[in-house]
């Protein structure tokens, strides 16, 4: 069983990124604003903008294998590998997954569908409730 579903982090790690990708969208704004014709400072730093915005978007995802759910993050060497033997509790929010490890807690926002399939398949794996 090797399924990916995509998931963005817990309210202060998501806040924190976000705001950091708006802010070079403002820049790029300001640079436009400031200067009146469109030059290619504003395009490229809208460019980058963008670039952020699908690495945010697409770089995060969960991977559940037989033995494993790996979380992998924008920054590779902070994918976290937890074996589904150590998971004590799931919990699914209106917005998201909990996942509990020992005596920490994740909480992964995901949208509807990737909210119960991950849900569905943790309960099914782990048999935790």
């Amino acid at each position: 069983m090797n399924k990916k579903l995509r998931y963005q982090p817990d309210i202060a790690t998501s806040t924190i990124c976000w705001s950091f990708t708006f802010i070079i969208l403002l820049f790029s704004l300001l640079l436009w604003l400031e200067i009146t014709v469109l030059q290619i400072w504003t395009i490229l730093v809208f460019l980058i903008f963008l670039i952020t915005v699908f690495i945010q978007l697409f770089f995060r995802w969960i991977e559940l294998t037989d033995e494993r759910m790996i979380v992998h993050t924008v920054i590779p060497q902070n994918i976290k590998k937890i074996d589904l033997i150590n998971i004590s509790k799931v919990r699914m929010t209106r917005h998201g997954v909990v996942v509990k490890v020992e005596n920490q807690k994740f909480f992964y926002f995901m949208n509807k569908n990737g909210r119960e399939i991950l849900y569905n398949l943790l309960l099914t794996t782990t048999n935790v409730r």
